[in-house]
């Protein structure tokens, strides 16, 4: 506070002088050129006292140039001013209006405050005399507020407005009140803006948390174990976690011998987490597989792929599990492993586990049944009564029921038991039914009554000799060559024809 007192300067000595404003403008007019007076042989002490003059001078216009401006009843005035202005002003309490003013007091004690919107009240008291006029400054401090300042993680820069004003954890008790804007920075990090409003002096807590200025990869593959290369630059094998890697587009790929390279582009922000699984995918290699003997079933990791023998064929490399099998042999299993760029030959030994039964029956023309499944007919040999034999091959280890069926005659039934490698030989006859001799058919050889025969066909072979039951019992085999006709005889049911 500046309280400027109207004072008179002599040449020799600086002394007091209290200024009575008892007529208004003359007395200031007086006093005026007393100061000129005092001063015109010395510059210096002109410039010196002409300053509180001008002041004086200043104060008594203003009250006088008002209605009613002139001192009265021996108030004394005080010119207020304040730094910044437009400042409220009490006087004991009443309201001045805003600073800069002019206001007239009785003599004696005062109580001068100053108030502005985000600045600490200023007073001032004062004692004044009758008439006397006097100047004031108040100065206001502004208000500034409490702010804690934190950020995850910490040791980031802060500024305000552009100017840096620490490092987090940051505690600041001269925060300027207002809407402000803090700037928060961290190597590694990007940088984040934070709009605050500190209205008073009430604690503000401001709590940021940065975003890494770099994206987070994790890579898996399937196999493990791959060779990372990121832009061109080998950075790890799987699995593998790349913490810092620059935002923008990158290319990513996994190798592994033996398998397709796994090619990514990828396009990464600030802040980023992207997690890449791959499966690599085996490249090629060659198997060769043989068995004795040959037209196994060939399986890789039970997937059927061909019959034996199989030449150089590609498969994706890896480890495979084989296996061989084959009607009537053990089936087998190996474990290889094919490689990218390599062949592989298997080999296997099939170990026979079934026997062979060989059938032949008389008559022929019989069905063969085993465990119930139609196993083929008898073939006649020419025109022997007995049959050729028919063979099963692989017929499993064990028990077996063996059927032999023809029409008109009794079923044959049998029980085998079988070991590997055996051959068992069945030979059977079947027993005719008793049936009635009912002539069915006229065969005849010539045209004499001596060359016509009737009965019943009881076969007919491939070549065209036909077997007759001529009688009861009694059976004629004639060749194709002396059969000039044959004919059915209808039955007893059937129409004549015309």
């Amino acid at each position: 506070m500046k309280v400027y007192l109207m004072a008179r300067q002599n040449r020799n000595q600086k002394s007091s002088l209290s200024f009575r404003a008892k007529r208004g403008i003359s007395s200031c007019g007086k006093y005026f050129a007393e100061i000129l007076r005092s001063a015109q042989d010395d510059l210096a002490g002109f410039l010196i006292a002409l300053r509180p003059g001008i002041l004086a001078l200043c104060l008594l216009i203003l009250p006088a140039c008002r209605p009613g401006g002139s001192a009265s009843n021996n108030n004394g005035q005080i010119y207020v001013t304040t730094s910044p202005a437009e400042a409220t002003l009490l006087c004991d309490s009443a309201n001045q209006g805003p600073t800069p003013t002019t206001i007239s007091v009785p003599p004696g004690k005062h109580l001068l405050i100053v108030r502005k919107q985000g600045y600490r009240e200023a007073r001032a008291t004062v004692n004044i005399k009758p008439a006397e006029c006097m100047a004031v400054e108040l100065k206001l401090e502004p208000w500034q507020g409490l702010a804690l300042v934190n950020s995850r993680p910490a040791g980031a820069e802060v500024e305000l407005d552009g100017a840096n004003i620490g490092r987090t954890p940051l505690f600041k008790t001269d925060f300027p009140l207002g809407r402000k804007r803090l700037l928060f920075s961290l190597p590694g990090f990007a940088p984040k803006s934070v709009d605050v409003n500190i209205e008073d002096r009430t604690p503000l807590k401001v709590d940021v948390s940065l975003s890494p200025d770099a994206a987070e990869l994790e890579l898996n593959s399937s196999p493990t174990g791959a060779t990372v290369v990121l832009d061109g630059s080998n950075v790890g094998r799987t699995p593998a976690a790349l913490p810092n890697v620059k935002p923008g587009r990158h290319v990513l790929e996994l190798s592994l011998k033996g398998h397709a390279i796994s090619r990514h582009e990828i396009a990464l922000q600030s802040g980023d987490r992207r997690k890449i699984d791959s499966t690599l995918k085996p490249l090629p290699g060659k198997i060769t597989i043989s068995s004795t003997p040959p037209d196994a079933r060939i399986f890789l990791n039970s997937q059927f792929k061909a019959l034996t023998p199989i030449n150089s064929m590609e498969i994706p490399s890896g480890k495979y599990e084989i296996r061989a099998e084959l009607k009537g042999y053990d089936p087998q299993f190996k474990t290889n492993t094919v490689t990218f760029g390599e062949e592989t030959a298997v080999d296997f030994k099939l170990v026979k586990s079934s026997g062979t039964i060989l059938v032949s029956t008389m008559p022929p023309g019989v069905n063969v049944y085993l465990d119930g499944e139609p196993c083929g007919l008898t073939k006649a040999r020419g025109n022997e009564p007995i049959s050729e034999q028919l063979q099963m091959d692989f017929v499993p280890k064990g028990r077996h029921i063996l059927q032999l069926a023809r029409r008109d005659y009794h079923e044959i039934q049998r029980t085998l038991d079988i070991a590997p490698k055996q051959t068992i030989i069945v030979h059977e006859k079947l027993v005719l039914r008793a049936v009635p001799f009912v002539p069915n058919a006229v065969l005849r050889t010539g045209d004499a009554p001596e060359q016509t025969y009737r009965g019943v066909v009881r076969e007919k072979y491939a070549n065209g000799d036909v077997k007759m039951e001529v009688e009861r019992g009694i059976f004629r085999t004639f060749s194709k060559s002396e059969i000039v006709s044959l004919e059915n005889i209808p039955s007893a049911g059937e129409k004549q024809g015309p």
